[in-house]
């Protein structure tokens, strides 16, 4: 067929369909008429003998709805649309003779909430059955997608039939009488219907996944999100779930709301991929998309909270101008020559159609009839299968169009074939070049490197000739005086304590020594971890200062809780450097302030001394190594002690820093320390005790 005869086809299809639908209605009886019920009569529809009372407040009872004004003859099948009243359905009948079993009343609508069959002689009323989404399914008088009410007359005669009905769906329903022996054939052959109606969309379904999983062609992965919500759409719709499963309408309503609402921006992204309008329109495609996502999220909020109708009615009514919109845009497309609107026109036509005369039945504009109820069916099969077809069929097309272009690619690279060779030549000569330059650059490198070993090797020297010096002066004590305590063992108690003391005096030293040149050691190691545990820097800061005279340390705790979690080992000997620092430079009689702050997740311990004042051109070596001022040099030392608390603070996350020089105020260093390490759980903290620190060097008094 000529591309110009798609516009003029696809208008004319639709065209039909509703004029087709229109005059349906026409055909009907104008007024109620008795339904006649005989052996002979397997199954009829109610349509043309029905009457319908509008109940607004649905307070009225059986016999106050049959005495009721307001009666109004039918000429087709109920479509109320979305409706908050409750709607009265009023079907005389004239019993032949009884049929086996009586007959079987059916409301083709699956989501009705309440549905209320009384039957009624002689000016009584009786329930003939109770149904519909409200009612538990293991209630519903009879096991089926849709309600469904046993009529079984004792005898033959006249009797009137009233149908309550509620939703809060659109109210749009056939009522049909069946034999008892009909409905269970029928019952039958629609289950096989429907398990090849579904094993059709099944069968797509696969041949989508396997086609997507080989391919991971973006356009079949939107195909199988789209023909998933679709088919979802559709078995709540019929019921099906809520048959086989039982779900309770406060589930199954919200779950179809919010699956049609999603319907909405994915059939409309699938419209845009299949017509290729972001090649023409980007700007107008992301926007419509945000804005139809954003619709669809609003709808599905008000559908979730209990506003079904609010949700759904938005939904219906912009998709019904979806539909014109991509209609017009198509026959507009169509004229341009645009290829991809070809393909449009044909499987999308055949489902807009299904849909436009479906969402007009819902709305109340068109009758119910089989017609109406599944041509949305009919048309969203045949959608599926041809968009499907036209999708492998694009993917074949790009498939072979890269195929060429790889062919063409083929010959430009042997006709480039020998251009390559010259730059080839080029490149080895390049690269022979760049070799030459990197063994000169490596040549570099092993001098350096071979530099860095000797002054790692003098380094390495020198420390070990000022450990050997450090070492002997406290080991010249010890021994000293333990010969004096060994050659004097009658002497005086004091002095004996007071060698005792040296003797201790000594010992801590060396001890602080091996500390000192172990944690260096330690911190040249970049493997070297973290042993993380939590530390009570109250009891590890009254631990150190056992090793002072009583009363040189003060400590000043702020408020909270003084728990960090770091390696305790570590904080240990920083602590004990800042101390020992503090004291050396602490004028006799005087005391060593340690203050305690948490602030930011922080925490502060700043150590002031009384000390002599610290030489602006000695504030930016104080943490070098092996560097010691002038006022260190009357002390022992080995230049050690603030270069490893600057190293251990950068190690747990924190830092050190001089606070104040001295001269007004006291010689002030700050440590800062997180109170949880980078990576660390800061939730451990929460149901644990802490506990302090100790150290096996308690143990050499």
């Amino acid at each position: 067929m000529k591309r110009k005869y798609y516009p003029t086809l696809w208008a004319g299809l639709m065209l039909l369909a509703l004029a087709f639908a229109a005059i349906l209605p026409g055909a009907a009886h104008a007024r109620a008429e008795p339904l006649h019920l005989n052996t002979q009569l397997r199954q009829a529809d109610a349509a043309g003998h029905l009457e319908r009372l509008d109940d607004p407040g649905g307070t009225l009872s059986a016999s106050q709805a049959a005495e009721a004004a307001g009666w109004a003859g039918m000429p087709a099948a109920l479509s109320a649309g979305f409706t908050p009243s409750t709607v009265w359905l009023r079907l005389p009948v004239v019993v032949d003779d009884v049929a086996r079993g009586g007959w079987m009343l059916r409301l083709s609508n699956s989501l009705l909430d309440d549905v209320r069959i009384y039957v009624g002689k002689d000016g009584g009323w009786s329930l003939l059955g109770h149904s519909g989404e409200d009612v538990a399914r293991r209630d519903w008088p009879v096991d089926y997608r849709s309600p469904v009410i046993e009529f079984d007359p004792p005898a033959p005669g006249s009797y009137v039939i009233l149908a309550r009905l509620q939703s809060k769906n659109a109210l749009a329903t056939r009522l049909e009488v069946w034999q008892r022996l009909a409905f269970d054939n029928q019952s039958r052959r629609e289950g096989l219907l429907f398990g090849l109606y579904f094993g059709f969309y099944l069968l797509l379904i696969c041949v989508h996944a396997v086609f997507w999983w080989a391919t991971r062609a973006p356009m079949s992965g939107l195909f199988l999100a789209y023909i998933g919500n679709c088919v979802f759409n559709e078995v709540m719709s019929l019921g099906l779930v809520q048959q086989l499963t039982g779900l309770p309408v406060a589930w199954s309503d919200r779950m179809l709301g919010v699956g049609i609402a999603v319907s909405l921006p994915v059939a409309l992204r699938i419209a845009f991929a299949q017509l290729n309008l972001a090649a023409l329109y980007p700007r107008l495609v992301r926007g419509m998309e945000a804005a139809f996502w954003g619709i669809a999220a609003a709808c599905a909020t008000l559908v979730v909270s209990g506003h079904y109708s609010w949700g759904m009615q938005p939904v219906q009514l912009l998709a019904l101008s979806v539909i014109v919109g991509f209609t017009a845009l198509a026959c507009y497309l169509l004229k341009k020559g645009w290829r991809p609107a070809r393909i449009f026109a044909l499987a999308f036509g055949v489902f807009y159609l299904g849909v436009l005369i479906a969402f007009l039945r819902n709305l109340g504009v068109l009758p119910v009839n089989v017609f109406t109820e599944y041509v949305s069916t009919l048309g969203t099969m045949l959608h599926m299968l041809l968009l499907s077809l036209f999708i492998i069929g694009r993917h074949e097309r790009q498939r072979r169009d890269n195929e060429r272009q790889q062919a063409n690619l083929a010959a430009d690279m042997a006709r480039q074939h020998s251009h390559r060779l010259e730059r080839e030549v080029a490149l080895r000569t390049a690269e022979m070049q760049s070799e030459i330059q990197r063994r000169v650059a490596l040549e570099d490198e092993l001098r350096a490197s071979l530099e860095q070993e000797r002054r790692v090797f003098a380094e390495q020297r020198e420390f070990v000739a000022m450990v050997s010096h450090e070492f002997r002066t406290p080991l010249a004590i010890i021994t000293t005086s333990a010969q004096q305590l060994g050659r004097n063992l009658a002497a005086p108690v004091e002095k004996s304590l007071a060698r005792c003391g040296n003797i201790r005096d000594a010992a801590m030293r060396l001890l602080a020594l091996v500390d000192e040149y172990l944690t260096h050691d330690r911190m040249r190691e970049p493997s070297a971890e973290l042993r993380l545990t939590q530390c009570d820097l109250l009891a590890l800061l009254a631990d150190l200062d056992r090793e002072f005279p009583a009363g040189r340390i003060q400590c000043i705790y702020g408020a909270g809780e003084h728990v960090l979690l770091c390696d305790a080992g570590m904080l240990r000997i920083a602590l004990r450097n800042l101390l020992a620092n503090a004291d050396r430079h602490c004028a006799a009689g005087r005391a060593v302030r340690v203050t305690l702050r948490e602030e930011g997740g922080f925490m502060h311990i700043d150590v002031a001394n009384s000390g002599d004042r610290i030489a602006p051109a000695e504030q930016a070596r104080l943490f070098q190594k092996y560097y010691r001022g002038p006022n260190a040099l009357r002390h022992p030392g080995a230049g050690l002690g603030l270069y490893l608390v600057r190293t251990i603070a950068e190690r747990l996350g924190g830092s050190v820093f001089l606070k104040s020089a001295g001269g007004v105020e006291p010689v002030c260093f700050c440590l800062s320390l997180p109170r949880h390490p980078i990576g660390s759980a800061p939730q451990a903290l929460a149901g644990s005790r802490p506990f302090p620190v100790v150290d096996s060097r308690q143990s050499v008094a």
